[in-house]
């Protein structure tokens, strides 16, 4: 498996049309090959943190180019640049 994690920052007054926007890319992001899971948790108010899991690194590459062009339909709620990371998991069950 192999997994991204992006930091984001927005506008916390927001909040409402950021979730409404994820929901919109549900069926596109669902239809990544070797995607298994995205998960978007609140850490914080204006905090995001999202968690996405592909069953290898050529799907999680395969799918950056479209992951880019959702994240560019984020970008007027973004107060920051988004920080992420990926590699490969160590351990999940």
């Amino acid at each position: 498996m192999y997994c991204r994690v992006n930091h984001i920052k927005y506008d916390a007054s927001k909040k409402n049309e950021v979730i409404s926007l994820l929901e919109s890319q549900r069926e596109t992001m669902m239809g990544f090959p070797g995607i298994q899971s995205v998960c978007t948790i609140e850490t914080a108010p204006g905090e995001l943190t999202s968690i996405a899991s592909y069953d290898t690194k050529e799907h999680f590459d395969a799918a950056t180019p479209e992951v880019g062009k959702i994240m560019g339909g984020f970008a007027a709620f973004f107060t920051a640049p988004p920080a992420g990371s990926e590699g490969p998991t160590i351990f999940y069950f």
